[in-house]
């Protein structure tokens, strides 16, 4: 099989992506920023895009190392969110040619004659978009600056001939294809088209996927592992946490709960865990964060476990609220052997930068996007000691939070996370059609 490498705009999406992988059998590893030390079979690279500048990533993107041979997808958020065209022009101005699938049907997330759609509705009439600095794309060929291709359903479900030939025509004049989906059957369909192309003989440009999660796991089913999953790192490793760096006189170690979301159902999801008990600490960048610290360490210290939030004013700059989450978790974790739930993919890399973390394996999926996995920041061992349990901010069941939170615990405890997540939605297709 030929290495993957996975390039994603922000941490949750890299682990939800990576989560795809794994489910499937592939050794799978994230990285935050650049991969150092040696390849897995399938590499995630988070280069944290989502909340820079258009130009931050580009730059990104074309100093990215990237293996010759390498079968190369760019993650895109099922929203549309974040730098999408200038990332993807990056892509091609390295010689890519580009097959554009995003649909995410799980979700209700489809494209139909190339418009974005959430539940059959214009993504542009939904209320996704309402942190975004502009408004929402009515068409995918708005995103981006350089001759796009429509490549309709009628094409994707010609055949896997019909459709490569159609796709290879395409490509030769330098267009970017944006491609309708409708189901995850569609998307193994435009997969099974782009491998068709890779594999025919003769030199063309390299093709590079760029989709949501599910276009991950299409692309997942349809290419062999290197190794079996038994033979490649799974969770039952993972039970060697709780020997090497659980604490040390015994007790339960706490998780601390961050959500750095401003969307309003991460907002949801932290009254839901409070519901249960959990206390809640509200952080504004402009207070002294000392008594906040000192606040949840004595929450941590009660129930083993505590949630920490942004306030809900609007900041000129959502970064400023992410960095100082990150260090208030930073001034607790000094002190306090810690297990994280993250909600909100800058946050979540915001915290994990801060601790020094570089890499995530992932070990089960609760539900989609929700995803816990071992971090290494070279403390333990063998170098993963610490549970990070990651999800987006935009989507989730009301209990999610709570879910994950006990997920961690009895994972650390020594449960195997694949018995805990066996009956939740891991990933499997769905052939539901959006009307």
């Amino acid at each position: 099989m030929s290495p993957i490498t996975v390039i994603a705009d922000d941490l949750s999406g890299a682990a939800e992506t990576a989560e795809q992988f794994r489910l499937r059998g592939h050794e799978t590893v994230v990285s935050l920023g650049v991969p150092a030390g040696p390849a897995a079979a399938v590499t995630v690279v988070d280069v944290g895009t989502r909340a820079g500048t258009a130009e931050e990533a580009r730059v990104a993107i074309d100093t990215l190392p990237l293996t010759t041979g390498a079968l190369v997808l760019k993650k895109t958020d099922s929203l549309w969110r974040g730098h999408v065209g200038p990332e993807l022009e990056a892509l091609a101005a390295r010689g890519y040619d580009l097959v554009v699938a995003g649909a995410l049907p799980a979700l209700g997330r489809t494209v139909v004659h190339g418009r974005p759609l959430v539940d059959g509705r214009p993504l542009a009439e939904t209320p996704f978009w309402h942190l975004e600095p502009h408004g929402a794309p009515s068409t995918l060929a708005e995103l981006v600056d350089r001759p796009t291709v429509l490549v309709g359903l009628d094409v994707v479900r010609s055949g896997p001939d019909a459709s490569a030939a159609h796709l290879d025509a395409a490509l030769a004049g330098g267009a970017v294809l944006l491609v309708d989906a409708e189901t995850d059957d569609d998307l193994a369909a435009v997969v099974d088209a782009v491998l068709r192309l890779v594999a025919a003989p003769g030199v063309r440009r390299p093709v590079a996927l760029a989709g949501s999660a599910a276009l991950a796991a299409a692309l997942a089913d349809a290419v062999a592992p290197e190794s079996s999953p038994e033979a490649g790192f799974h969770a039952s490793d993972g039970a060697g946490v709780r020997d090497e760096a659980g604490p040390r006189d015994g007790a339960e170690r706490p998780v601390l709960v961050v959500v750095g979301s401003a969307a309003e159902v991460a907002r949801g999801h932290a009254d839901a865990l409070a519901a249960t008990g959990a206390d809640v600490h509200v952080l504004d960048p402009a207070d002294d964060a000392g008594l906040l610290v000192e606040a949840t360490r004595a929450s941590l210290s009660r129930s083993s476990v505590a949630v920490l939030t942004v306030t809900a004013r609007r900041l000129p700059d959502p970064l400023v609220g992410s960095a100082a989450l990150a260090e208030v978790v930073a001034r607790i974790d000094a002190d306090v052997e810690l297990d994280l739930v993250l909600t909100g993919g800058e946050t979540a890399r915001a915290v994990l930068d801060r601790l020094t973390t570089t890499t995530l394996r992932p070990l089960a999926q609760l539900e989609h996007g929700a995803v816990l996995s071992l971090a290494g920041d070279g403390r333990g061992a063998a170098g993963y000691d610490r549970l990070v349990a990651t999800k987006p901010g935009s989507f989730g069941g009301p209990t999610v939070l709570a879910d994950l939170v006990d997920l961690v615990r009895r994972t650390r405890a020594g449960a195997d996370p694949h018995d805990l997540t066996a009956s939740a939605a891991s990933g499997a297709p769905t052939k539901r059609r959006t009307p």
